[in-house]
């Protein structure tokens, strides 16, 4: 959940409300219910409701960054000023207590210029999306680029798209994994069942790994046994979690003539540029073939 990286900030934001509720408590005295005046209160309510939408739609929608951090200052501010404007409602503060009317009347226009800088930010930040997505229609039209036998994007693309997908991450601090499958000794499968066999399996694991993986990510053939996964917006943990999925669904391909073995690993991207990332679940691939970790023994 969106909202479980803006934990702190709420609860600072409510402590923030709290103290601001005592204040008004300590400084002034609860009005008597004939002086309410309920089409005020009826008005700064609803002002109160929009501007706390505004920063529930802030949380629920954006990871933590420096344009969040804007809006969500920005609208707190907002929010500050309209909850003191309608507890004076509730509450009658002495001619000689001034402070709660600065409280009440100077965060409003000041949050108003951070809400507006964080608008901005945001509109570069959609432009700059934009761009990319773009981009990406035109390249996902040069069919050259695509591999005829899996019918998956090669290396060309596989780099490409990773240097955007970095990019677009870092700046949104989303986290982005990278999982590859490696088939081992893969030329000794087709000297031993032939050429045939070996397209056959190769096909037939695109086919899986398309199914299996989500619509957002995207899945590359880097080279002829080797295949490469790029995971927007998953952790680590969830790379190794969706590389176990993985490993049990590819135990049931079958081919008449045997399966070849495969090495899988899973690694979240730290890199800031496609080749030093690749090379880091490489890296990662090359050790676990030394291991058992993701490896499928063949039947």
């Amino acid at each position: 959940m969106m909202w479980r990286q803006h934990r702190y900030k709420l609860l600072c934001s409510l402590l923030l409300l709290l103290s601001a509720f005592l204040l008004a408590l300590y400084c002034g005295n609860a009005k008597q219910s004939y002086e309410f005046d309920w089409v005020d209160v009826l008005g700064e309510g609803t002002t109160l409701l929009v501007a706390c939408g505004w920063l529930g739609l802030i949380i629920s929608s954006r990871p933590a960054g420096r344009v969040t951090e804007w809006l969500y200052y920005g609208s707190l501010l907002l929010v500050y000023s309209y909850f003191l404007d309608l507890l004076d409602e509730f509450i009658q503060y002495p001619d000689a207590v001034r402070l709660m009317g600065w409280l009440e009347s100077l965060p409003a226009p000041i949050g108003m210029l951070v809400l507006t800088y964080g608008l901005i930010g945001w509109h570069r930040e959609q432009r700059a999306i934009n761009r990319q997505l773009r981009g990406r229609e035109l390249f996902l039209r040069n069919h050259e680029l695509i591999d005829p036998l899996t019918q998956l994007y090669g290396a060309e693309y596989l780099m490409a798209v990773l240097q955007r997908e970095i990019e677009l991450h870092q700046s949104q601090r989303q986290p982005l994994s990278l999982l590859v499958l490696d088939i081992q000794n893969f030329a000794d499968f087709n000297r031993r069942y032939g050429i045939a066999a070996g397209d056959h399996y190769l096909s037939q694991l695109s086919e899986l790994l398309l199914s299996q993986l989500r619509h957002s990510d995207v899945v590359c053939r880097y080279s002829g046994d080797c295949f490469v996964a790029i995971l927007p917006g998953t952790t680590e943990a969830a790379a190794q979690i969706i590389a176990q999925h993985l490993q049990q669904q590819v135990q049931q391909l079958k081919d008449a003539e045997g399966r070849p073995e495969l090495t899988m690993a899973a690694v979240q991207v730290n890199q800031h540029s496609s080749s030093a990332a690749l090379q880091a679940v490489l890296s990662m691939l090359a050790a676990a073939k030394q291991s058992t970790d993701f490896r499928l023994q063949p039947v």
